[in-house]
C-alpha cells in the first residue's frame, strides 16, 4: 500500500545523467513509496532497450548538430526530446504498479491546465485527435519503472530530422510524415510552460494518491555507496558499447561506381562490430580488398575506428580505391 510519494526534479539536462538518475531512483524506491523523477535532456534521441541505433537515427545530423543519443533500459521506439519536452517517471515497487492510475496523474495534470486528453493505442497519449506524450516501462526485480514524454514545445523540424521512422507505422496511422502526427501541448495551451507542467503533475500526483507530496533530497539520499552507484550507472548510460554494443545483428550493403572500378560492399554488424565485410569489385587489385575485409573484422562499427583501420592498410595500385571505400564504408556507419 502506498504510504509515500516523492517529487525528484533532474539536476542536469544531460541524457545519460538522466538515465543513471532515473534508474537509481527506481533501485531506491523503498516498500510503499513512489519517487516521481521530472526531468528533461538537451538535443537527444533516446532509442528503445532493443533497437537497432543506424536503423532508429539519422546518427550524422545530430552528431553534426552537438546532439547525443543514448539508449534507455525500456523498451519501445526512438524519441527525440529536447527543452520543450518534459519527461516524467514513476519509480516505484514492482508490486505498487498500477499503470492505468500512473497514467491517470498524467491525464489529470493535464485536465487542471485545460487540456482535455485521453490515452490512445497501446502507449500514447493524444489531444485533438494528435499524439504529444509516449510511454515506456521496464521492470527489474522487485523495482519497476513507468517514463513518459510530455511534448510542450518541441522543436517538430528537429524531430523529423533526427528520427528515421517505419513507413509501415506511418502508415497504419494514416499519415504521411512524422510531424503530421504529433501535437505540442502550448498549440493547445499557448501560456503552458514546464514549470507550470511540473507543479500540475505534482498537485494531480498527490491528489491521486491522497497524500502529501515531498521534495526528494538528493544531498540525504546520495551517500557513500549510493554515491558510487550513481556514478557507475552514468558510466554505462555514457558509454559506447551500452549504446551501440547490444546483440543486435543488422546487414548493410552499398554499391558505387569510381574510375578504378565498381564496388559491391556487404556488412554484417552484431554488438556494434563488424563481423564480416565482404567487398565484390572488378577492380585491378583484388588482394588489397581482401586484406582489407580480414583487417574491418571485428572493428567497432564506428567512424573513428573505421577511418584508424584505413589509414594503417596501405595504398591500393588503384588511385583513389583507399580513399573512395574508406568514404563508402564510414558513411554507412554514420547515415
Amino acid at each position: 500500500m502506498i504510504s509515500k510519494l516523492w517529487a525528484a526534479e533532474g539536476r542536469s539536462f544531460s541524457a545519460p545523467k538522466n538515465l543513471a538518475a532515473e534508474a537509481f531512483l527506481t533501485e531506491a524506491a523503498l516498500p510503499g513509496e513512489i519517487i516521481l523523477f521530472l526531468w528533461q535532456n538537451e538535443k537527444t534521441v533516446v532509442i528503445g532497450r532493443n533497437q537497432n541505433a543506424w536503423k532508429e537515427c539519422r546518427l550524422d545530423a545530430l552528431k553534426k548538430d552537438g546532439g547525443t543519443l543514448v539508449r534507455r533500459l525500456s523498451g519501445g521506439g526512438a524519441v527525440f526530446h529536447d527543452l520543450g519536452n518534459l519527461n516524467v517517471s514513476f519509480c516505484l515497487p514492482r508490486e505498487e504498479e498500477d499503470i492505468p492510475r500512473q497514467t491517470r496523474v498524467l491525464l489529470s495534470a493535464l485536465r487542471l491546465l485545460g487540456v482535455q486528453a485521453s490515452v490512445s493505442g497501446r502507449n500514447d497519449l493524444e489531444a485533438d485527435g494528435r499524439k504529444f506524450s509516449g510511454h515506456a516501462y521496464y521492470r527489474q526485480g522487485t523495482k519497476a519503472c513507468h517514463h513518459a514524454t510530455l511534448m510542450l514545445e518541441v522543436d517538430r523540424e528537429a524531430l523529423s530530422r533526427y528520427l528515421r521512422v517505419s513507413p509501415l507505422k506511418l502508415r497504419s496511422r494514416g499519415v504521411d510524415s512524422v510531424r503530421a502526427r504529433v501535437v505540442n501541448l502550448k498549440e493547445l495551451a499557448p501560456a503552458l510552460t514546464v514549470p507550470a507542467l511540473c507543479e500540475a503533475v505534482k498537485q494531480a500526483f498527490g491528489a491521486e494518491y491522497g497524500l502529501p507530496v515531498e521534495p526528494f533530497s538528493w544531498e540525504e539520499r546520495l551517500l557513500g555507496a549510493e554515491r558510487e552507484r550513481l556514478s557507475s550507472l552514468e558510466a554505462r548510460f555514457s558509454s559506447w558499447d551500452w549504446t551501440y554494443g547490444r546483440r543486435i545483428a543488422f546487414t548493410l550493403s552499398d554499391q558505387a561506381r569510381f574510375p578504378w572500378g565498381e564496388a559491391d560492399l556487404r556488412l554484417r554488424v552484431d554488438s556494434g562490430r563488424i563481423r564480416a565485410c565482404q567487398c565484390f569489385t572488378d577492380a585491378m587489385d583484388p588482394l588489397w580488398t581482401e586484406n582489407m575485409e580480414e583487417a574491418l573484422r571485428d572493428v567497432r562499427f564506428a567512424p573513428e575506428d573505421l577511418r584508424a583501420v584505413f589509414s594503417s592498410l596501405p595504398p591500393a595500385v588503384e588511385p583513389g580505391m583507399r580513399e573512395d571505400l574508406e568514404r563508402m564504408i564510414v558513411n554507412l556507419s554514420i547515415k
